[in-house]
């Protein structure tokens, strides 16, 4: 019996000496090869969107999105059932030449709104991203409108220390745009005026109606965007552990917009190379207006007391950043990590633009309390996740199945100065390939094209005769799809504060009037 173990034991310790090579645990995984948690990239647009003006500048992107990722979300939640979960979607990097995963957020439903998530589009020259809205709760229909003119937002040079410029828009009534001017709103505290605009998809344009919102800080908890290698996201439904929230607070100190594809940005994007692609630093909009910025507007209100040159403050802070590259934020969670333990306890909080959500949830200088939701909790958001996705998909499907009409505004080309009542008479006999508008100052504005639509503008006095209102007048229908709200509703019809939402301005209340009417 010693023989035979005598006999096992050495056969056991020559396998090792021979193939020890093959016992030993294999080397972990390259952390390059891992799902890269990234400080720098676009916004979820359901946590804040920039207001396109002007939709000339659109994306494209050669390459069709991944298969959706499910999200498995941390139990760490904001109390309050006016918090709701807005589930991730693919958005095109640029740099990379390929698609990262914006990661979902938990967001404070504005008042009487519910979200209709974004889809990516088959267009003929690549893919195109439809934008995600927040829609009225009174409403059981989407309108979907012909292109709209374009908007000579030229905000006036005097200005008022307690208002906010909101721009000029139109509105559809009686089969033809009707535009309301721009106008000066009183600022309020804590909320955020988001105004009329509207947004291109497949089947026509849809108008948003302006209304309140809650200030970025207030809005919610926001995930931190992730790359994942190509490998990894060609896997049939991916599912994904969310960990690392952004710090809402260094986010809203250096935001970036790019309004072709309409999101906001945050992080490192100084070089000039962004520029050239379109994503310039938020406060451009006031120069370049192509697109309007509620967040940016509301801060400098916010700061004009005790920042009253803050405009100027952030652009040479920008310019203090695009110069030195050791002042700019890191591209990734692990670079931020690195950074912070390089540099002394007292300037870490520069570098922090995200941390774990665990650790948030237990800081006790948060904007908002947190919970933790119970397990059968987690598996309803999970599926609430896994509707808004469905919900995104139908959408994909009716928007495509609708009537084809001209989705793209018309293009101004000012030319000689004309009487528009004799614009009416020559419109008459036009040839039916060639369109004439009316801009804001009253000229001849022709464009070439195949579809066969007569539309007719003219300069009109409103039903009040004040002669500030000018109409277009399109000869098409709107286009009415009925939908059920979303997921991400405000069901409770409550805020996340014990004050209601300001009452929407007059000047909004008489366009929409307009519309009602028609």
């Amino acid at each position: 019996m010693k023989t035979i173990l005598k006999i096992f034991m050495m056969l056991i310790f020559t396998s090792v000496a021979v193939y020890g090579q093959t016992v030993n645990y294999p080397p972990p995984v390259p952390s390059e090869e891992e799902p890269e948690i990234l400080t720098s990239g676009p916004v979820n647009e359901a946590f804040a969107q920039p207001v396109t003006v002007e939709n000339d500048d659109e994306m494209t992107v050669p390459k069709a999105p991944p298969p959706d990722i499910e999200e498995n979300v941390p139990a760490e939640r904001p109390s309050g059932d006016q918090f709701s979960w807005v589930p991730g979607y693919w958005a095109w990097d640029s740099e990379r030449s390929e698609h990262i995963w914006i990661s979902g957020c938990w967001r404070a439903v504005p008042p009487g709104k519910y979200w209709v998530p974004g889809y990516w589009a088959k267009v003929y020259t690549g893919w195109r991203w439809v934008p995600g809205f927040w829609a009225s709760l009174d409403k059981n229909e989407i309108e979907y409108l012909p292109a709209p003119p374009k908007v000579n937002y030229v905000p006036p040079a005097a200005a008022y220390p307690d208002k906010i410029w909101v721009p000029p828009c139109w509105y559809w009534s009686h089969g033809r745009y009707t535009l309301r001017s721009g106008y000066w709103l009183k600022a309020r505290q804590d909320w955020v005026w988001v105004p009329s605009h509207y947004i291109w998809t497949p089947r026509g344009y849809i108008f948003i109606s302006g209304h309140w919102d809650y200030p970025l800080k207030r809005r919610g908890v926001l995930f931190a965007p992730v790359h994942f290698r190509r490998n990894i996201y060609s896997r049939v439904r991916l599912s994904y552990s969310l960990s690392i929230v952004l710090d809402l607070g260094n986010l809203e100190f250096g935001l970036f917009t790019r309004p072709g594809y309409g999101h906001y940005y945050f992080g490192d994007f100084y070089d000039d190379f962004y520029v050239s692609i379109g994503i310039f630093p938020w406060f451009e909009c006031e120069t370049r207006r192509t697109w309007y910025d509620p967040i940016y507007q509301y801060d400098r209100w916010l700061n004009r007391k005790k920042y009253p040159d803050w405009w100027q403050r952030e652009r040479r802070e920008y310019a203090r950043r695009k110069d030195d590259k050791r002042l700019r934020p890191p591209k990734t969670y692990r670079d931020m990590e690195r950074r912070v333990k390089s540099v002394r306890d007292t300037d870490n909080t520069r570098y922090e633009f995200a941390a774990p959500v665990k650790i948030v949830a237990d800081r006790k200088n948060t904007d908002f309390r947190f919970r933790r939701d119970n397990s059968d909790e987690r598996k309803r958001i999970s599926k609430q996740a896994r509707d808004v996705q469905e919900y995104s998909r139908e959408r994909s499907s009716w928007e495509a199945s609708g009537e084809t009409r001209k989705t793209v505004q018309p293009v101004k080309r000012v030319q000689e100065k004309i009487d528009p009542k004799k614009q009416i008479r020559e419109s008459e006999g036009r040839e039916s390939d060639k369109r004439v508008y009316s801009s804001p100052e009253g000229y001849r504005i022709n464009e070439r094209s195949s579809d066969r639509r007569d539309i007719r503008s003219v300069d009109d006095r409103n039903e009040n005769g004040s002669g500030s209102d000018r109409i277009n007048a399109v000869k098409e229908k709107a286009d009415n799809v009925k939908v059920n709200a979303s997921p991400v509703t405000d069901r409770k019809k409550r805020t996340i504060f014990k004050k209601k939402a300001p009452d929407t301005p007059e000047e909004e209340d008489s366009g929409r009037k307009a519309r009602r009417r028609q």
